[in-house]
């Protein structure tokens, strides 16, 4: 019997999308816009206003031996150049870095790019500090993924959200820049584990032919999230930042009773050995879905209650040493270990090692690890390079996340209809076709109005494929991997993600040279991604692997499909 198929036909005999799933799913998506504002809130609390050098007041600055009628001052925005008249007729220029300070357009609260004067020889490190959030969600990807595959998925995304709460308080009493960036670190760290955790819990929740509409609803609670700071920043647009902070950090509060109405993933459960557990969770919601809990077991194959044989069959505990082997299973490899429960359940694990073992899982983590890395590069490098509308920065935010409710639609639709790789393959060609078009539109198409409206549309429409596409690999790629691997190798996808995201702010940078260089780059790894992905297994209407021998025998299945359609 398929192991999986057992845990599936659980929640169809429970109904998909009993209350009990509902109130559980609504728990984990409601974390994500956690996840979003603790992200997105540097958008406006990092907000790089208009700087000007402060008048020099001082007049140390001036040669006092001079007549001052004779000294002429422009303030710039880095420097003071200062014009003096000599006595031979000549004028002498001077350049002196801002020596009374900054002023702003703003108040200095506004911002804790003012507050902490991060402009002009210190510019840089605002960036800085997006790319320590960055290196932090790649940590946590890694991190969090390994320990939830180990203690449980619950743990992790609970403890992750009490942390972005503690964190995002932290960052709003920061008294030094120092300890803001550590704090954003951290935040980072947390919100990925939030992120990664909360993608693969939710897809555990329902079975195989449910699991697209956890995705997409996790894209829309996302974009709603994205979405939400700006009206939130925009009420406290004269508010202090950190005032602004701790708005967007109350979202977190609810993190506090998380943990007492939040139940562990049942799949991971049985695959640990852990049967009462499940057990008390699956009555649980039987009295919740109104359904017997007898009829909710049983099956052809399984006696009534008998959730012992099903956790063995899940565990694989009839096969002998010699099948392991076998099927790639080696003890004592390094890669894969193993140990008995109390129940005397086999219950395997799997490491980051068994990625590089075993040459199914090994091709299908590179691709998509250079698929996550493409994507988060060209999301968060779009931001820096994209036209930008005339005026205000809070439309501007705001029509840059409505668009992404464009790609929860087609998402929506298209996974009806066609499977993860096909819909992986089109948003990734939409993407790299669309942003080709706006480079060539906004290099060679003047500075008419029509023309920038025009590079415009088509940056939109890139950025909006390039979040379907984002969105659909956080639910192929855990599909790719074992039970018991699948968080390591979500995590480890999203680490090269976040490697992505770290070199994204050097895209605005190279804007400044080239114009045309970062949207040609972009264009030029979604093409690449394009062809890459057609060589991955298609996961639509498959049940998830268990185990790698359940994995290798898939693609078998898939390698000699192919050769026969051929």
């Amino acid at each position: 019997m398929d192991p999986c198929a057992n845990v599936d036909r659980i929640w169809r005999r429970l109904g998909r999308f009993g209350r009990y799933q509902v109130v559980q799913l609504l728990i984990t998506l409601v974390t994500i816009w956690s996840a979003a504002f603790s992200l997105m809130s540097s958008v406006f609390t990092g907000h790089k206003p208009v700087v000007q050098c402060a008048p020099i007041e001082n007049s140390t600055y001036l040669n006092t031996s001079d007549v001052t009628r004779n000294v002429r001052v422009e303030y710039k925005e880095c420097v003071v150049v200062m014009y003096r008249n000599v006595t031979n007729g000549t004028t002498l220029r001077q350049e002196i870095p801002c020596p009374a300070g900054y002023q702003y357009d703003i108040p200095r609260d506004r911002s804790l790019v003012t507050e902490f004067d991060l402009v002009c020889d210190d510019g840089s490190l605002a960036e800085v500090s997006q790319m320590l959030t960055m290196a932090g969600m790649g940590l946590g990807a890694v991190l969090s993924s390994v320990i939830s595959d180990r203690y449980g998925r619950k743990v992790v995304q609970v403890g992750a959200h009490i942390g972005i709460f503690l964190a995002g308080l932290g960052v709003a009493f920061a008294p030094n820049y120092t300890v803001l960036i550590i704090l954003r670190f951290i935040s980072g760290a947390l919100q990925q584990a939030l992120a990664v955790v909360g993608a693969v819990i939710a897809m555990e929740w329902v079975p195989e032919e449910s699991r697209f509409i956890c995705e997409v609803l996790g894209l829309l609670f996302w974009t709603t999230g994205v979405v939400l700071v700006t009206p939130i920043a925009y009420l406290m647009r004269d508010n202090t930042w950190r005032e602004l902070q701790i708005a967007l950090t109350l979202c977190s509060s609810y993190s506090l009773i998380q943990y007492w109405i939040q139940d562990e993933s049942v799949r991971w459960l049985l695959m640990n050995g852990k049967t009462k557990e499940a057990e008390q969770i699956l009555r649980r919601a039987a009295k919740w879905n109104k359904v017997n809990f007898d009829d909710v077991i049983s099956t052809d194959a399984v006696h009534a209650n008998s959730l012992d044989t099903i956790s063995r069959e899940l565990e694989g505990t009839e096969m002998s040493k010699e099948h392991i082997q076998e099927v790639g299973h080696v003890e004592n490899s390094g890669s894969v270990k193993s140990h008995r429960d109390d129940n005397g359940f086999t219950v395997e694990r799997y490491s980051v090692i068994t990625i590089f073992r075993n040459k199914y899982i090994l091709k299908n983590s590179v691709i998509m690890w250079f698929t996550w890395l493409t994507d988060s590069l060209t999301y968060f490098g779009l931001t820096l390079t994209a036209t930008t509308l005339a005026g205000n920065r809070f439309l501007n935010y705001f029509l840059s996340g409505a668009v992404e409710y464009v790609a929860c639609f087609l998402e929506y639709n298209m996974m009806k209809r066609i499977g993860r790789r096909s819909i992986t393959i089109i948003f990734h060609a939409t993407s790299a076709i669309a942003l080709l078009i706006a480079t060539l539109v906004h290099s060679f198409g003047g500075v008419e109005s029509s023309m920038t409206t025009t590079s415009l549309v088509f940056t939109l429409i890139g950025k909006m494929a390039i979040t379907g596409s984002f969105s659909t690999i956080f639910l192929f790629t855990p599909e790719l991997y074992p039970t018991n691997l699948r968080n390591v190798g979500i995590g480890m996808s999203s680490a090269f993600a976040r490697l992505g995201g770290m070199l994204s702010p050097f895209a605005g940078t190279l804007a400044k040279q080239a114009s045309w260089a970062p949207a040609a780059i972009f264009t030029c790894m979604c093409f690449l991604v394009t062809v890459a992905v057609t060589n991955l297994p298609e996961t639509r209407g498959v049940e998830l692997p268990s185990t790698i021998g359940e994995l290798e025998e898939w693609h078998k299945k898939q390698t000699t499909k192919k050769k026969t359609n051929a």
